[in-house]
């Protein structure tokens, strides 16, 4: 699978814009891939419209501009967090859809498992904005099926400040994996960039 994921990631049309210094470094990166509510299109007929930025919007505004990342937009904290650790650190950090691996061949669960396993560095992240309960799910699954030293070294769990869960405390009390807080863009970008440091 990491034979598989260098290759994917180097052709990746999401991954185009940057050059990295270290291929082998994969850093695979889990969070929700929406905030909620929903970006649904506006009902013409009730005449509704929104003002908040779409998912595309973000990523647009993201590729023409260096601008912080908007807190409402969950897609847009982790494709920044990935941007910034391609482009400065080197690294080859990627989102789950980025080597385009269909579902039929390999489902979501264990896309995240053989992942996490290819790669050097996995962090899940569980902004207080977007839908936590995949992030959960995932790494569940995947504290499944790693040995209690991988998960210890290899994997970190970062929560929000206000992020409550049941599941979070699980994580770290039931299966050791290095679990924190943030409370800003540039706290969850340099916990990332001390955890990716540690490993390598």
């Amino acid at each position: 699978m990491e034979e598989r994921l260098i290759e994917a990631l180097e052709t990746s049309p999401y991954l185009s814009e940057t050059e990295i210094s270290k291929p082998r470094l994969l850093v695979y990166l889990m969070g929700p891939y929406k905030s909620y509510p929903p970006y649904e299109s506006p009902s013409t007929e009730l005449g509704v419209a929104t003002t908040r930025t779409t998912l595309d919007e973000a990523v647009q505004n993201l590729q023409a501009t260096e601008t912080d990342f908007d807190a409402d937009e969950a897609l847009w904290l982790l494709i920044e967090l990935r941007r910034r650790l391609r482009k400065e650190r080197g690294v080859n950090a990627f989102l789950a859809t980025d080597p385009e691996i269909p579902l039929y061949e390999m489902d979501a669960a264990t896309q995240s498992v053989e992942f996490t396993k290819a790669s050097v560095a996995t962090v899940f992240i569980a902004p207080a904005m977007g839908d936590n309960l995949g992030v959960g799910i995932e790494i569940g699954s995947v504290c499944e099926h790693l040995s209690s030293q991988e998960l210890r070294e290899e994997v970190l769990f970062l929560g929000e400040q206000n992020v409550e869960s049941s599941m979070i405390d699980a994580i770290s009390d039931h299966w050791h994996v290095t679990v924190d807080e943030f409370d800003d863009f540039d706290g969850l970008y340099q916990a990332v960039k001390a955890h990716v440091r540690q490993v390598a």
